[in-house]
């Protein structure tokens, strides 16, 4: 816009300066996070799914898959392993030659599958019994399976050749964390609940004390000479 302005004969002409508009405001870009995936745990094949967080035991082992070759009580291997700690926050291992805790490590071998539900079904009880004391785990297989009879120990084994197989002991009524030499020290509603859990977890064979009257499945639950210490679990 133009002004005329006359100032002693001087004609003027000034020019009014329109001021430029302001730029209008960028928009600030709106950041949506992405939500971080919550890890998730695959169990194996017969293992228990119910259960609502991994064994706290687990973390202590170094954990790879294993194989089981051949059958329970002939020509049986076991290739890659995973070994049993000897002691745990659910469970302790008992030497049978030796009796005293803990197990030789080279008898506490048996497939990542067998371990992973043995330790689950204890965790899993002892959650539900929060009185009761450790679980007590005794002989499973060799390192690399093999024959486990009399020229190791004591009676040695018919089978536990291929880390399919596992002794557990029964809880003791006094709650001490030791292997019950007699039946009458044997918790018998406790044991018959461990007999029960491990049915449920997919056992193939129980086999219990003839003189505890232990029940279960026929021919699943199984009353074997020397075994009124400890049930013997065997999965496929």
């Amino acid at each position: 816009m133009r002004y005329l302005v006359l100032i002693a004969g001087v004609l003027l002409v000034a020019v009014a300066q329109t001021p430029e508009p302001e730029p209008a405001p960028t928009p600030t870009p709106v950041v949506t996070a992405t939500p971080t995936p919550t890890p998730t745990y695959t169990p194996t094949p017969g293992e228990p799914v119910d259960q609502p967080s991994l064994p706290p035991d687990f973390a202590a082992i170094k954990w790879r898959k294993s194989q089981a070759k051949g059958s329970w009580a002939r020509n049986g291997r076991l290739v890659r392993g995973v070994r049993l700690p000897e002691l745990g926050e659910d469970f302790f291992t008992w030497d049978p030659i030796k009796n005293r805790i803990p197990n030789r490590e080279w008898r506490r071998y048996g497939t990542d599958r067998l371990i992973r539900l043995v330790l689950t079904v204890i965790h899993q009880y002892r959650t539900e019994h929060d009185s009761a004391q450790r679980v007590g785990i005794m002989d499973l297989s060799r390192m690399r399976g093999g024959r486990f009879g009399r020229e190791y120990g004591g009676l040695g084994h018919l089978s536990h050749q291929n880390g399919l197989d596992v002794d557990i002991l029964y809880p003791r009524k006094d709650g001490t964390e030791a292997r019950p030499v007699k039946p009458s020290q044997v918790d018998r509603k406790l044991a018959q609940d461990l007999v029960d859990r491990f049915v449920a977890a997919g056992a193939v064979k129980v086999f219990v004390g003839p003189r505890l009257n232990l029940k279960g499945p026929k021919n699943v639950v199984v009353p074997l000479i020397h075994h009124d210490d400890h049930l013997h679990v065997r999965i496929r």
